[in-house]
């Protein structure tokens, strides 16, 4: 019965690396995530569309930031220090947990009607043009 303690052991010793064990890119975190900076500087902007109101070294950038807001023209949502500021995609690593929204977009098919295409499949998760259905 000298197998049952030894069980027991690896057991426990597998459940404390499950409690601590962390993604591929190092963040315990889970979620849509800004991992690092991806520049020497990161640029922190007011809004989505807005100016720049600050700039961040990277060596002071924090890791493992989480992503809470997303806009049209690719910028991110992250809290820093309690305030709100968005940044550039190329500007830092991110990761994206789960589904993402489709990208739609108007293209020419060479034909005189527009046609809706997404990222995955043509037209798929995008409004129809002309209120089709």
């Amino acid at each position: 019965m000298k197998l049952l303690p030894v069980l027991a052991l690896l057991c426990s010793a597998t459940a404390m690396h499950a409690a601590t064990a962390t993604t591929s890119d190092g963040c315990p975190a889970q979620g849509d995530l800004v991992l690092a900076a991806r520049t020497p500087e990161v640029d922190l902007y007011d809004a989505a569309g807005g100016k720049r109101v600050d700039t961040m070294e990277a060596k002071k950038f924090p890791a493992c930031v989480a992503i809470i807001g997303r806009a049209t023209n690719m910028m991110l949502e992250i809290s820093l220090n309690g305030k709100n500021y968005w940044v550039p995609p190329f500007m830092v690593k991110y990761r994206f947990a789960g589904n993402l929204p489709a990208v739609c977009r108007n293209l020419a098919m060479g034909s005189a009607e527009e046609k809706v295409g997404a990222t995955r499949g043509l037209g798929e998760g995008c409004p129809k043009p002309g209120g089709a259905k």
